[in-house]
């Protein structure tokens, strides 16, 4: 019903509806290729809201003025696409305060259920008393302030001071200066770090220092100066050098004055020190990183798209660990453990079918899985996904089958495939000194101890007794080696010797002849566990055999008939210009019993050979 206002005197009355205010948190954001907020009209909230009706106005970060919205559920569609973070809290109100008709736009009458009030613009309500006013604007409204992603800009806040209790962190004052950005050509910032009273500033493409609490000022010959200032961050100054860190931040490792980084797109991993920026990834390894480098995925939201980076203050060295996004080939070892496989189809005969190809599958292997009940079988024959084993089986569709092997170490070299690879770098002998068995989720030094990340679980390294052992996986020692004395020379190789540690056995002896063709030599045991027969000829073995703390063996040349000019040809030794061995430690003890506390060591290897006469 209409209200009706007696006065005194000649007075301004406003009547006003109380605004009706409430919030709701973002629950959904849409993102970009980067992992930024992306330009969307749909909002999905955490929880319905009955006080929040179509056409109310929305405020909040990343919301411009005027943006009203309608509702169904828990989704909010606004009038125009905004950037909103996933967790922040909108703000919706009343688009006008005043009782007006939608149409006509003149008042109406008072809806019951709205609160009003009657504002009086006189001080007091006495005649002739001060108006409310405005007065003088002595500020400027921004009415596009909103959140603004600057990709190569950095800001800063007040200050923390726990002495005097000041704590202004949460301060961002538009009318001072406390951004600085760096050359938007060279890419976003990736990563920062301050290293004493200097700023390191990663670009994808740039590295720059910036000075903190100073700044330079120059002299008339152009020399730089430093100088005490009232800034955060001073002058910014480029390395030499266009490297940055690409989009890999996790690759950044540090210790004392070295940093350590990669750059994915040069296929370059970086040093920076005190000289400048180095290209470690130059010393005897550039192809290797030019092509493992672009196995990485470009989503570094995704495991395959990192590029983990840490220091191991135990070992100092450098370790760098690429995941992949296809498996490669990891290093050749007669090592073998249990492995599994999912089936493609149920059958009852001789033959499995697998869904994947499985190198660690190999012949002689024990055949388990849940439907298997006290049937033993044992692979006779690999196939790619097809595996024969020795009796006939049931096994059902999408059923798991475990592989055991009856032995740890086989006779014939098998061929690791991983989608990874982990390797360490030396400043001591400025070189990337082995490849590494363990692929961590990120890792890093406290207290002289190297941890690393295995899933949710933090694994110490060096602590545990088993050598070689890592997240409760053992990997055997394997050492490439490459005799290339006289290169010109066509060397006739004889034996092979080395010293170190017993039971040291070279799984793979080869000599390049043709293309694509090697000779070949038979696998030599370690002087423990030889003494093996050859499956195809049954030719003995005795392997290494200690003399004078050396250990010897003679190099017996291996199927021959595919060699041209030597064919069917029996000889002792292999013949050509350089030799490629790979040595392998199986850890037993005097009695051949398996003892992985046993520590591995190799000093040297060396060939004894005689200029070829044929």
């Amino acid at each position: 019903m209409p209200l009706t206002l007696k006065i005194k005197y000649f007075n301004t009355f406003i009547l006003r509806e109380e605004p009706t205010v409430t919030t709701a948190t973002v629950l959904n954001a849409t993102v970009d290729g980067d992992g930024l907020p992306a330009a969307s009209s749909t909002v999905v909230i955490t929880a319905s809201n009955s006080d929040i009706v179509d056409g109310m106005t929305v405020h909040g970060p990343g919301i411009n003025e005027k943006v009203t919205c309608t509702i169904s559920g828990t989704t909010l569609t606004l009038s125009e696409a905004q950037k909103i973070e996933k967790g922040v809290t909108l703000v919706f109100s009343n688009p006008t305060p005043y009782p007006v008709n939608a149409t006509t736009g003149l008042p109406t009458e008072f809806p019951a259920n709205k609160e009003w009030h009657i504002e009086e613009s006189r001080i007091k309500g006495g005649f002739n008393e001060k108006t409310v006013d405005f007065g003088a604007k002595a500020y400027l409204v921004d009415k596009k302030y909103n959140r603004n992603h600057r990709k190569n800009a950095m800001i800063y806040s007040g200050i923390y001071n726990s002495r005097t209790g000041v704590n202004d962190t949460n301060q961002f004052s538009i009318g001072e200066n406390i951004t600085k950005a760096v050359d938007s050509i060279y890419g976003s910032i990736q990563k920062l770090y301050a290293e004493d009273t200097n700023l390191l500033i990663f670009q994808e493409n740039k590295v720059n220092n910036a000075l903190i609490d100073k700044d330079a000022i120059f002299t008339a010959e152009g020399g730089g100066l430093s100088t005490t200032a009232k800034v955060v961050i001073g002058q910014i100054t480029p390395y030499l050098g266009e490297f940055g860190i690409g989009k890999n931040p996790e690759s950044f490792a540090v210790y004392g004055f070295r940093k350590y980084f990669v750059d994915k797109d040069r296929a370059a991993v970086l040093r920076l020190s005190r000289d400048g920026i180095t290209e470690i990834s130059s010393y005897g390894m550039k192809s290797f990183f030019r092509k493992h480098l672009q196995l990485v995925g470009d989503d570094v939201f995704k495991t395959s798209g990192r590029i983990f980076g840490m220091y191991d203050l135990h070992a100092k060295s450098y370790v760098l660990n690429l995941n992949l996004t296809r498996k490669v080939e990891q290093n050749k070892q007669t090592f073998i453990k249990e492995t599994t496989a999912v089936a493609a189809s149920s059958s009852g005969a001789k033959e499995i079918n697998i869904k994947s190809t499985n190198n660690n599958i190999v012949v002689g292997m024990l055949v388990e899985s849940n439907s298997l009940k006290n049937n033993k079988a044992s692979v006779t024959a690999v196939n790619n996904r097809v595996i024969t084993v020795s009796t006939n089986i049931t096994i059902i569709e999408n059923e798991t089958i475990r592989f055991t092997p009856q032995q740890e170490f086989l006779n014939s070299v098998i061929k690791n495939s991983t989608n990874f690879k982990t390797l360490a770098f030396d400043d001591k002998v400025n070189g990337w000194t082995s490849f590494l068995t363990y692929n961590p989720n990120f890792g890093g030094s406290v207290a002289s101890n190297f941890y690393t990340w295995n899933g949710a679980n933090l694994y110490k390294h060096y602590s545990n007794d088993n050598r070689n052992t890592f997240y409760g996986e053992f990997q055997p020692s394997t050492v490439t080696v490459v005799s290339n004395q006289n290169p010109s020379l066509v060397k006739h190789y004889k034996t092979i010797n080395y010293e170190g540690s017993n039971n040291w056995k070279a799984i793979e002896f080869k000599s390049p002849a043709e293309d694509n063709i090697s000779y070949k030599a038979y696998p030599i045991p370690g002087n423990i566990t030889g003494r093996y027969l050859s499956p195809n000829d049954g030719i003995k073995f005795a392997g290494f055999v200690p003399l004078e703390k050396k250990y010897y063996a003679n190099v017996k040349i291996n199927d021959t008939t595919s060699v041209t000019g030597i064919s069917a040809l029996t000889t002792t030794g292999v013949k050509g210009f350089f030799a490629e061995t790979i040595l392998e430690h199986q850890p037993v003890n005097n009695d051949k019993t398996t003892n992985k506390k046993k520590h591995a060591e190799l000093f040297s290897v060396g060939f004894n050979y005689e200029q070829s006469l044929y």
